[in-house]
């Protein structure tokens, strides 16, 4: 046997094969079954899983507060639409922006459609999706009505043709994979028990889910992977907190040679307080008092009893473990604790952390784009609003803006913007929608701007040329170097 042989079966090192794959019994064996990810997070799991992040949510504050950052990421919105047709845009976006209004939006009457968005990721977050459910007829169309994930859900001695075909609380064609119908139950107030209301079509739902995998049917939480080390962590600063509390009692140890006391109003007289035959006017002084004095003689001695709590390796693991839990959200480190790294390492985080944003970002805009078509053809057919003349339904435009994100430094990136634009690099639209407004708009208010101004003898000057020109710039750097 070659030596590379023998060296390989001593460290167990396999050969010709995947090492992952084989049980060497010195960790947790490998998996052997591929299973559906709806068959693993069962209704039972999912809600232990929404459970316990809706229970931690709301007594930790870093799981928290971790969960709205990421909420003032992704889900704030303006809407705009895209038509050749300034007259047309101004009338859908006016229509839009009343229907969003919480009277009209929402079948409660709580939220507005910025609220439910807001809430909707809030609930996808925590429980892994949410459902919009749109209301048709009667007084509340053009509503939607929130169904919240756990409400999703078929009982178990539901009457069903098929069973097989439902998988918690979605009937699925067996075929395809479609979602064909959900079971909407009503959740008790005292109990919390679920009872089965209605049966919707699919296409009367809009499910915003994070979904894994192609055969997934319900959303999974991302909080789930850090979800034990925020609890942990919670735990761990209970603890810690526990600790600290018993070290802040203050005790003090005397030790004493002499007959003598040491405290200025101790008498002579023996105190025996309880009755156990010890003198106990030698072992007790009154801290209430204030600042004191001990007097003490050769071979007395008196030591504060103290406990350093908590350690250096408590903390620095504490930190360790909410660094973790972040990661479920993709969320820098620097965000909980802005001293923990330089400008340039905070700026390379959110630069990371946005990226990270855009798929999420992007799933919402596609959520809120379903209920848009849904919202317009109700508008169109209802005539609260008409289509231009040789405009079909299919021809309209629109889109969902996602907040931007202020400059850090706004000379330098106006500055690199602009000549980004004049190279060619960039264009207006996309600088507006990174920091958050809309080019067109701020065309349309600097015009009006600019006439107001004239009106009144002022006049208004926007553009710094050398912005545009580089070769100004450079000059410009090289001097003041």
């Amino acid at each position: 046997m070659s030596f590379l042989r023998r060296l390989a079966d001593v460290s167990g090192l396999s050969s010709g094969s995947y090492d992952a794959t084989e049980d060497k019994g010195r960790r947790r064996p490998p998996r052997t079954r591929v299973k559906s990810e709806d068959s693993i997070a069962t209704e039972r799991k999912r809600n232990i899983l929404s459970a316990t992040t809706q229970d931690l949510s709301r007594n930790f504050a870093v799981a928290a507060w971790a969960i709205r950052k990421h909420l003032d990421f992704v889900s704030r919105f303006k809407f705009q639409s895209k038509l050749d047709d300034d007259g047309f845009n101004d009338a859908l976006e006016a229509a839009i922006k009343n229907a969003s209004k919480r009277f009209n939006f929402d079948a409660s009457r709580r939220h507005s459609l910025r609220s439910a968005t807001r809430l909707a990721e809030t609930c996808r977050v925590k429980e892994g999706d949410v459902g919009w459910l749109k209301l048709r007829s009667g007084r509340d169309r053009g509503r939607i009505q929130a169904i919240e994930s756990s409400r999703i859900h078929m009982p178990r001695n539901a009457n069903l043709q098929s069973p097989e075909d439902w998988v918690n609380g979605v009937r699925v064609n067996p075929a395809t994979g479609e979602s064909l119908e959900y079971g909407i139950c009503d959740r008790d107030i005292r109990t919390g028990r679920l009872t089965l209301r209605r049966r919707v079509p699919a296409r009367n739902m809009l499910l915003h889910a994070f979904y894994e995998r192609y055969d997934q049917v319900r959303g999974v939480s991302p909080v789930a992977a850090g979800l034990n080390w925020f609890q942990d962590t919670y735990e761990g600063f209970e603890y810690a907190q526990a600790k600290m509390k018993v070290g802040q009692l203050f005790g003090l140890v005397v030790k004493q040679d002499s007959d003598v006391g040491l405290f200025p109003n101790r008498t002579s007289a023996t105190i025996d307080a309880d009755e156990d035959g010890v003198d106990d006017s030698a072992h007790e002084v009154d801290l209430s008092s204030g600042i004191f004095n001990l007097d003490l003689d050769p071979g007395e001695d008196a030591q504060i009893l103290e406990s350093k709590n908590p350690s250096t390796e408590t903390t620095s693991f504490l930190k360790l473990m909410i660094h973790v839990a972040l990661k479920s959200l993709d969320i820098p480190y620097s965000f909980f604790d802005e001293s923990f790294t330089n400008f340039y390492g905070s700026r390379g985080g959110l630069i990371q952390y946005l990226k990270s944003c855009q798929d999420k970002i992007e799933s919402l805009q596609q959520f809120l784009d379903e209920w848009t078509m849904w919202r317009i053809g109700l508008l169109v057919n209802d005539g609260e609003i008409a289509l231009p003349s040789g405009v079909s339904f299919s021809d309209l435009r629109w889109s969902w803006v996602p907040d931007g994100i202020p400059w850090w430094d706004p000379v330098k990136e106006v500055r690199g913007q602009s000549m980004a634009v004049a190279a060619g690099f960039d264009n207006p639209y996309n600088v507006c929608n990174t920091v958050g407004t809309s080019f067109e708009e701020n065309i349309k208010m600097t015009a009006k701007a600019q006439r107001f101004a004239e009106s009144h003898g002022v006049p208004l000057v926007y553009a710094d040329s050398t912005a545009f020109r580089p070769e100004v710039a450079i000059e410009g750097a090289d001097h003041e170097r």
